[in-house]
Order: C-alpha cells, then sequence, then structure tokens
C-alpha cells in the first residue's frame, strides 16, 4: 500500500479553474479512470479522473475553490494490484439483469457466508454500492443549466453512466400533460463567506413561488414589447376627471380598453384544456389586476369588465387594493380570472417580462410613462410615452396575434371617444 497525492493535470491554457463537484468523499474506494472530480473553465467543464486505484484518505478542496495545473487536491491509498470486479451472472428465470457489477470490498464475509445456502438475489441484496453518478462533463453542465437533479435521471449508457440522450427523455417524461415537474436547488452553505439570515418563507410566499415556477416551466413564454403615445388619453382624463370632480387614475382606462380587445382578440381571452387538445372560449372577461401587498402579489380580479364603466373599474381597483392589503379578499375574487394586468407605473422602469398566471394564456405589463421629444409639424414637442409588454402562450397565440393586439392597444389610446363614451 502507498499513499499517492493526485494532482491536477495539465489544464492547456485554463488556469485557475473553478471546481463544481467533489464525486467522491474519504472512505471511498474507486478505481483507475473513474471520475473523481469535475472542474469548470470559462469555455467547458471537465472531468478529472482517477490515475490509480484506491482508497480515497483526503480531499484537500471544496467545492467553488479554483486550483491550477499541479495543484494537489486528493490523497488515495492504492494498492498495487487490483482485483477485477465480479461479474455475477444470474439466470434469466430469476427476472433481474444479466449481469451485476459489485465491489467484493463491499461484501462483508459475514454476509457471504450466512449466504451461501441463499439464492443469489438475496446476497446481492446485501451489497452496498457507493452513491455515484456516472456523467460526463458534457452532461453535468447541461443538467446544471436547466436545474436536474441527477439522481432522479434514468442511465442508460455503460456502467449506468447517464448520457445527453437520458436527460432529453427525462425531461420530454416531465413535459408531459400532467407530469410534476421537479428542480432540486443545490444545497450551499452561503455562512462560508459571511454572516447570514435564514427567515422562512410565509404559505403564501410559498404558493406563489410554486405556481410562477409552474408556470414558467409549463408555458413557453413569448413576450412583445411596444409603446402607446397617451397624449390624447392624459388630455381627456384631465377633462373627464375635472368634470366629474373625482381623480380617476390611468389604469382604469387601460384596463377598460383591454376589455375591449379582448373582445376583438378572444384567443387572449381564452384557455387551453388540461390536455392541451381543446380551446376554451369564454363568452365573459374578468380582468386580474397584481396587487403589491407586505405578504407579496396578489391577483384579485374585475368580474364583467366589459360591462363596467371606467369610475366604476377604478372604483373597484382601489376597493380591491385595500381589501387585498387587509387581507380581506373573499375567494370568488381570487378566482375565474381571463386576463391580468401587472403594472408598475407608480415604481418605475421601462418594459419587462411579466408571468403568464395559468389558466390564462396572456399578461399585459405596464411600466412608467416617460417623456419623450419628437417633431410634430416641424416642431419640438414632448409627448408621454407608455411603455407595455405582452407575455403570451405561443402554444395557442402566435407573434403576428401578439403583435396585433399590443398595436390596436396603442391606437386605441388615441380613441378620445371611446374613452369619453365610457368614462362613467
Amino acid at each position: 500500500m502507498t499513499i499517492e497525492k493526485i494532482k491536477i493535470p495539465d489544464l492547456g491554457e485554463a488556469t485557475d479553474v473553478e471546481v463544481i463537484e467533489i464525486c467522491v468523499k474519504p472512505g471511498d474506494v474507486v478505481n483507475k479512470d473513474d471520475s473523481i472530480i469535475v472542474l469548470e473553465s470559462e469555455k467547458a467543464a471537465m472531468e478529472i479522473p482517477a490515475s490509480v486505484s484506491g482508497k480515497v484518505l483526503d480531499i484537500k478542496v471544496n467545492d467553488g475553490d479554483t486550483v491550477s495545473e499541479g495543484t494537489i487536491f486528493l490523497e488515495i491509498e492504492s494498492e498495487e494490484v487490483l482485483k477485477d470486479p465480479e461479474i455475477v451472472k444470474v439466470d434469466e428465470d430469476t427476472n433481474l439483469q444479466s449481469e451485476i457489477i459489485s465491489e467484493t470490498e463491499s461484501i462483508p464475509d459475514e454476509t457471504i457466508q450466512e449466504s451461501e445456502n441463499n439464492s443469489i438475489t438475496e446476497i446481492i441484496n446485501n451489497v452496498q454500492y457507493t452513491d455515484s453518478i456516472y456523467a460526463g462533463p458534457a452532461v453535468r453542465k447541461l443538467a446544471r443549466e436547466f436545474g436536474i437533479n441527477l439522481n432522479e435521471v434514468p442511465p442508460s449508457g455503460p456502467r449506468n453512466r447517464i448520457l445527453k440522450e437520458d436527460l432529453h427523455n427525462f425531461v420530454k417524461a416531465r413535459l408531459q400533460p400532467g407530469a410534476q415537474l421537479s428542480i432540486k436547488i443545490p444545497e450551499i452553505d452561503f455562512s462560508k463567506w459571511g454572516s447570514i439570515t435564514t427567515e422562512a418563507l410565509s404559505k403564501f410566499q410559498k404558493t406563489a413561488a410554486q405556481n410562477l415556477q409552474q408556470s414558467w416551466q409549463s408555458i413557453p413564454h413569448v413576450t412583445q414589447h411596444d409603446e402607446a403615445n397617451i397624449e390624447d388619453l392624459m388630455n381627456i382624463r384631465t377633462v373627464l376627471n375635472k368634470k366629474s370632480n373625482l381623480k380617476v387614475s390611468p389604469l382604469a382606462f387601460f384596463v377598460k380598453a383591454i376589455s375591449k380587445l379582448l373582445q376583438e382578440f378572444p384567443l387572449m381571452n381564452a384557455s387551453l384544456d388540461e390536455n392541451t387538445e381543446n380551446v376554451i372560449i369564454k363568452d365573459y372577461i374578468n380582468i386580474g389586476i397584481a396587487i403589491d401587498t407586505p405578504k407579496g402579489l396578489i391577483v384579485p380580479n374585475i368580474k364583467s369588465a366589459d360591462k363596467l364603466s371606467i369610475v366604476d373599474i377604478s372604483n373597484e381597483i382601489n376597493r380591491m387594493a385595500k381589501a387585498a392589503k387587509e387581507r380581506k379578499l373573499v375567494v370568488d375574487e381570487l378566482k375565474g380570472s381571463t386576463f391580468s394586468v401587472s403594472s408598475l407605473g407608480a415604481i418605475g422602469g421601462k418594459f419587462f417580462t411579466p408571468i403568464i398566471n395559468p389558466p390564462e394564456v396572456a399578461i399585459l405589463g405596464i411600466s412608467k410613462t416617460y417623456s419623450k421629444v419628437i417633431m410634430r409639424d416641424k416642431n419640438i414637442k414632448e409627448i408621454p410615452i407608455l411603455p407595455i409588454s405582452l407575455s403570451y402562450d405561443h402554444r395557442l397565440i402566435n407573434g403576428v396575434e401578439a403583435v396585433k393586439f399590443t398595436s390596436r392597444f396603442c391606437e386605441l389610446m388615441t380613441d378620445t371617444e371611446f374613452f369619453n363614451s365610457h368614462y362613467d
């Protein structure tokens, strides 16, 4: 027995390469060419195999460390003479695999003695296998990019090695209707870099996070951006508010415009059934309004918004916002929405990608109005511009339909007759 100090081999031009995975732990028995560490440079991930066989004594690096050629990262107690893994042939009638590979050292002598008269199946059930994942650097990198837990992927390669095809099949199976998606977040000890505070998420926050994750994973989102000239709208809003002695926010005008557009573009107001085989066309228009509360976002909806005036819609938005912050919304107000609006106009920003609220197929994001200088009749003029972002489900809605919707929204913002006739 000799103790071998394993060094990082020649990495070519790469230096200060990051350790992204350690495949073994002290006490593990490894064979020559088994993967023991995975490194990642700016260009690629690389798997470093064991140069000798033996037992792992000490690991000199941690996940996240940077290493270069010649760095000692592992100590192995090596054997001069290696035993090949025993190949146990099993009769086909046992309904087991034709070959079972096991390390002879992992079977205690007592187990073999006690099992001399038992079946091969009983012996194999007493074997303790090393919980190692066999996968190449390209496969591991792809799994990390998609958040796939390799422990959940059935392998099909030699020695239970996970192939790229296995990842593709795994994702395909999880995307089948009714399949539950599972993304494992790697466990990281953040306290290694400084003091931390851990706070538990509330039940409300957990539910919201799960819904958002499910929406993003199951719906192919596409976002169409545009800008609307709301100069005419803001002028008529000033006149109407002054005439009625009210202060109706621009959001109420936008929601009323959307309710009209959903009549013109019924697919934006539709849903796919649970098997994605049928389109459900709805004759009602209930518009959800994302409201920020101390506990997170909540989306109650305005029922039959197309039948309400702009003043009525404004009153509903104010009522729901107050009820949401006081946690007094009723269940019915949170169900039945057909289209949602997320407005960041009171905060800031210009364009974003709102996440669809299933089973809806679209959501309109509204950003903060900004001033833009244009030339009109050879004169410089400053006008208010409203940035909008429409996220839509590409399984049902194509890009042409989305652009028509946003273009029509911008056009409707200049229709003062429409707003005047639906104000109160």
